[in-house]
């Protein structure tokens, strides 16, 4: 098959023709792929990082600002001492709630994407789309659990080893927490009945379960959000303490802090996010499962729901560049300085890596459609259609090396004196990148769901190898990206607990946030640790088709 730099060889020797059909793939765009995550992650940690202060704690860099801190917050009140060493407690929590992350939002982008199979299965009533719909139930079902306990984990570690932290912002987060514990209750019921139902009663009533799951974790992660966000953009600078009690505060006080500057921005941007995350996870488990069967139709069948996954996660993907947009604008409009310390300043190196993988993502997904549908426009003869993806291709490297143009280097802020400021790093050209990637992300979606729809079904099961392992990469970066957010957002209030108001416990004791080297061990683990229990419980959850489905 012709690649983006001309013509491939087959296994023969001899070369292809130009309209003929490689069913290998041209896995050097696979190659070029994985060579550039390489090099971007070696020159991030070997040059930009230490050039940016990135090695730097935020608890050395903001050591004036703690001296201000009021003091019935700089005592320590632990319910038990720890010795956990210099940046044990940041580690601790950074593992349980970043692998966290990667199981809660199963359910946040996952609810959406089960109610899409709920309605295509209601509406067209054809079986791919009921068998996908129950394997999906069934996985959110058994790893509901491991999200839960997790997040247990995480508030005991809190309660530990952040005492101070923990009283004042469950006082003040009551009433959001309290709401979102009957809905995690909520959520089970519906999540469990729309699993155990599936196919025994009506249609409309399976369509009110799907409804209810997902709305039920949308407004749980709200009521979570409203915590998070708060602990970033706090709605007050101090917090005023009246009557003891629960609610010491003015009702009009405690509002101001659960619906924070942020809380809307942040919210959309997680759903998003999340379904992004859920579709590529699909993709990945999807490709493994195609490896893994023989039989035609379950090759076909597996071929199709990687297909699905990348289509939901190119939604949710296109997406997330604008709603970051906002939400970005919307600390720097309300808390200048976090928002120096993530872009200007020496926490910008974790932006610039999660804006690099989101690059190599689009580009991955460009990849693995150029890939995928390779057969079906050579039969097709479309070939406009075939340059138009592989010029895709070239137009999203480009736009993603321009991303990841760090914008200045040789100082802890951009603004240092002695800084070499990097022109191809201005915000001007990556907001016109950013514009670029999600313009080539929709148009994508919109050709392969409007032109190629009526002839996908034909071609399932042809899958290369170059575009099995385009949607196993994609998998994996989608996962990457979205632990990496969690911590961009957490590392951008260091080391205040609540943003000007508590600190991090112990003053210079604990530098914050995690050291380079050391969360990138906790995301690997994190990692690692998630994909083998997703692999596991989808060998369970998943069907395989006995014959092929007519359509």
């Amino acid at each position: 098959m012709p690649g983006l730099g001309g013509m491939t060889t087959p296994a023969g020797g001899a070369s292809s023709a130009p309209d003929e059909h490689d069913s290998r793939g041209d896995t050097r765009k696979i190659v070029g792929i994985l060579a550039a995550l390489a090099i971007f992650i070696i020159v991030l940690y070997g040059y930009i990082i230490p050039l940016q202060g990135g090695f730097i704690s935020s608890t050395a860099i903001r050591a004036d600002d703690l001296l201000g801190a009021d003091p019935q917050f700089e005592a320590q009140m632990p319910i038990q001492e720890v010795d956990l060493g210099a940046s044990g407690r940041s580690i601790f929590i950074a593992f349980v709630m970043l692998t966290h992350i990667l199981f809660a939002n199963l359910h946040l982008g996952g609810a959406w994407v089960l109610l899409s199979l709920v309605v295509l299965d209601l509406a067209f009533r054809k079986e791919r789309y009921a068998r996908l719909g129950m394997s999906l139930a069934l996985f959110n079902v058994i790893l509901f659990s491991a999200g839960a306990t997790f997040a247990a984990a995480g508030v005991l570690f809190f309660i530990s080893l952040y005492p101070t932290f923990a009283a004042q912002g469950f006082h003040i987060y009551w009433w959001p927490l309290l709401v979102e514990a009957i809905l995690f209750g909520i959520e089970i019921f519906f999540v469990y009945t729309l699993w155990f139902t599936w196919g025994r009663i009506r249609g409309a009533w399976h369509v009110f379960l799907a409804v209810g799951y997902a709305l039920s974790i949308y407004f749980q992660t709200l009521a979570i959000d409203t915590f998070v966000s708060g602990m970033l953009t706090p709605g007050e600078k101090t917090i005023t303490w009246g009557a003891p009690g629960l609610l010491g505060m003015p009702w009009i006080d405690y509002l101001q802090w659960w619906f924070n500057p942020t809380l809307w921005p942040l919210q959309f941007h997680r759903v998003a996010a999340a379904v992004s995350y859920f579709g590529f996870l699909i993709a990945l488990l999807a490709m493994l499962h195609f490896r893994d069967r023989t039989d035609p139709p379950s090759k076909k069948y597996w071929d199709w729901a990687g297909s699905f996954g990348i289509l939901w996660g190119l939604v949710g993907l296109v997406a997330q560049p604008l709603l970051g947009l906002w939400y970005m604008y919307s600390i720097f409009s309300h808390q200048n300085q976090a928002f120096t310390n993530i872009m200007t300043g020496p926490r910008a190196w974790e932006m610039l890596m999660m804006i690099g993988l989101l690059s190599l993502l689009i580009v991955t997904v460009s990849v693995y459609f150029i890939e995928r549908r390779e057969r079906l426009l050579v039969r097709l003869g479309r070939h406009d259609i075939r340059n138009l993806f592989r010029a895709f291709a070239i137009v999203a490297a480009v736009a993603g090396l321009v991303l990841v143009q760090p914008a200045w280097l040789g100082g802890i802020m951009q603004f240092d004196p002695g800084t070499w400021a990097n022109p191809l790093g201005l915000m001007y050209y990556k907001h016109i990148a950013i514009l670029v990637l999600v313009a080539i992300g929709t148009i994508i979606i919109g050709i392969d769901l409007l032109v190629l729809r009526e002839h996908r079904d034909k071609e399932w099961g042809n899958l290369s190898r170059a575009s099995w392992m385009a949607a196993l990469i994609a998998g994996v970066l989608g996962s990457w990206i979205v632990i990496i957010m969690g911590y961009v957002r957490e590392s951008a209030r260091s080391p205040w607990l609540f943003y000007n108001i508590i600190p991090v416990p112990g003053g210079q004791t604990y530098p914050t946030p995690v050291p380079p080297f050391q969360i990138f061990v906790v995301w690997m683990i994190g990692l690692g640790l998630a994909f083998a229990v997703f692999w596991f419980t989808s060998r369970v959850t998943s069907y395989h088709p006995e014959r092929e489905e007519e359509v």
